[in-house]
């Protein structure tokens, strides 16, 4: 969350904490897309099966078209070593995360 909150400070962005997948806070969920052009799910944990996903399932089972960009870890192995080293190399920090979504704000 940290990251997220770091990241969110520098962009002016709305950082909200999930807290956790299940249940899943849908009406927090709908009421940021309603109020926001873009989400951005950070997690420390694969996209695939995790929050972004549940986030992107929600939206998709309400009816709202919002773009989401999920930032998480990739779906590979990754280096045993200590939980920062690990964030490091899969860029799961803060720099990692403002460069994710300015190569996406930059693409529009």
């Amino acid at each position: 969350l940290n990251t997220a909150l770091e990241a969110g400070e520098e962009l002016g962005a709305t950082v909200a904490n999930m807290r956790f997948v299940k249940p899943l806070d849908e009406d927090l969920v709908a009421r940021l897309a309603e109020s926001h052009d873009l989400l951005v799910t950070v997690e420390e944990n694969v996209i695939q099966g995790g929050a972004g996903s549940a986030v992107n399932e929600c939206l998709a089972s309400l009816g709202i078209d919002r773009r989401v960009l999920n930032y998480g870890l990739p779906d590979r192995l990754l280096q045993h070593g200590s939980q920062q080293d690990m964030l490091e190399d899969a860029r799961l920090t803060k720099a990692g995360l403002l460069d994710f979504i300015g190569g996406y704000m930059g693409s529009e």
